[in-house]
């Protein structure tokens, strides 16, 4: 397989929009994230309107692929909805909340089908609910939208070798346990604390301490990540390019900048590019008023190339 240079390959749609978000442990979360993303996008013209696709919302059965049949009908309920997102039961909500995960899992799948057939790098502009596992939603996170995604490529193009690149600074535990017991999915992931011991032979977690500055994380990166393709050869490349490593972030205790996040972004493209493989990137976590701006700094490094 060859990467060729990037295609106009983006994913989102208006249903990107979680509200009710404003109050309580999800004050510090932009529900206007990615919609922001996409705006300064089509601003500063490094897309066209055209190059953004809107993606088919994700189904139950979809779901059901990941998750267990008990679990996705308990995920029917706004009440246990509410639970898993930590929303004000003193506020009204939306029965209709579940649409903003259907759609960005759809999303998710449309950016893992794009970057395979085409060979390229595709980004969704949300995304990345890795937290996640059969039958238990955890850190905000009630369907884990990458796991659903790669078995969905598993279901279209058959098994192959996917490595999931999980930076977030949280631990991508959800992802690792879905997959335990499939090592054609390999995961690696960098982040502050362990949230569950992974048995799996193709995991790598690498943990770090809180005040982790730029040359220290991407010292660690450098060595790990080619040890990690040397060691596996995946066929198909899945990148978690969470913000919340970034200094300001509200919930993250490293002390990454801002060029730091991007050099991060950087070193992972280009070394996807160098082995020639398509890449489906998420975006992951980030928490604050300008985390939007980290996953946008990369979006328009590889569009413009500045």
């Amino acid at each position: 397989m060859r990467l060729f240079k990037p295609k106009p390959c983006l994913y989102f749609s208006t249903e990107y929009f979680l509200g009710l978000c404003e109050k309580g442990p999800r004050s510090s979360f932009d529900c206007n994230k990615y919609r922001k993303i996409r705006d300064k996008l089509l601003e500063e013209k490094i897309v066209k309107p055209s190059y953004i696709k809107e993606p088919e919302p994700a189904t139950w059965d979809d779901f059901r692929l990941v998750h267990s049949k008990n679990y996705v009908e308990k995920l029917k309920d706004p009440m246990f909805l509410a639970k898993i997102l930590f929303l004000d039961y003193a506020n009204p909500f939306d029965t209709d909340i579940i649409d903003f995960f259907k759609y960005v899992t759809g999303g998710t799948i449309q950016t893992f089908f794009s970057a395979y057939q085409d060979k390229t790098v595709c980004f969704n502009l949300g995304g990345g609910y890795h937290h996640a596992k059969k039958d238990k939603g955890e850190g905000f996170c009630p369907v884990n939208d990458v796991a659903i995604a790669i078995v969905k490529l598993f279901k279209k193009y058959g098994e192959m070798k996917v490595l999931v690149i999980d930076l977030d600074y949280h631990h991508g535990n959800g992802t690792a346990t879905i997959f335990e017991k499939n090592e054609n999915v390999f995961t690696f992931s960098i982040h502050r604390d362990n949230w569950d011991t992974i048995n799996k032979k193709n995991n790598m977690d690498i943990l770090l301490p809180d005040g982790t500055e730029d040359s220290e994380y991407l010292l660690q990166l450098k060595y790990y990540l080619p040890e990690v393709f040397d060691k596996f050869n995946p066929d198909f490349v899945v990148y978690i390019a969470g913000s919340d490593i970034h200094i300001d972030d509200s919930f993250g205790t490293f002390n990454i900048s801002t060029e730091g996040v991007l050099e991060r972004d950087k070193f992972v493209y280009n070394f996807v590019k160098q082995q020639n493989l398509p890449m489906g990137v998420v975006a992951g976590g980030g928490y604050g008023k300008d985390s939007w701006k980290l996953y946008y700094n990369f979006i328009k490094w590889v569009y413009k190339g500045d």
